[in-house]
């Protein structure tokens, strides 16, 4: 059995401040979306109470904050981050030689995903939500996001191409 280390893990919190040194569409209110260590590494990143920072830059592709969600549901890229939601899985039965059945494996067709919501990087590419696009090996990251949708973030330069029709 493979341990999950990205179940339970919880990636948004809601904003109560915004950056004075960058320009951003998120708003106090909304939730921001962020990497995961924020909340595994609470002291390190704690300000006052439960309120930590999460650091923003646009042009850095460390930065923590990835979008933000208003409180009606739109979700607002921060910075030239995409989220894809993963297509369709296969599950392939595995057994021993002996005929033991062992469970199922899931196995992915390829490096393959639709567009759920596209960041600024996202224009050149023309890429719109829906549409189905290949990413690079190793670019994927999960988040869980408020509504329970579960995507992956990434930048734009590890989408590899679009699919047509």
């Amino acid at each position: 059995m493979r341990f999950d280390d990205f179940e339970g893990r919880i990636s948004y919190a809601e904003i109560v401040a915004t950056p004075q040194k960058f320009g951003t569409d998120a708003e106090i209110g909304d939730l921001l979306i962020f990497h995961h260590h924020i909340n595994q590494e609470k002291d390190k990143y704690r300000v006052d109470g439960d309120v930590v920072k999460v650091s923003y830059d646009p042009k850095n592709y460390q930065g923590q904050a990835y979008a933000a969600i208003s409180p009606s549901g739109e979700v607002k890229m921060l910075g030239d981050w995409v989220f894809l939601r993963a297509v369709s899985q296969k599950q392939e039965e595995q057994g021993s030689k002996s005929g033991l059945f062992l469970g199922y494996k899931t196995k992915e067709d390829n490096q393959e995903a639709e567009v759920y919501c596209e960041g600024t990087g996202t224009d050149e590419l023309e890429l719109k939500k829906g549409d189905l696009v290949g990413y690079s090996k190793n670019s994927d990251y999960r988040i869980k996001l408020p509504n329970g949708d579960e995507v992956f973030r990434m930048k734009p330069n590890d989408i590899l191409y679009k699919k047509n029709g």
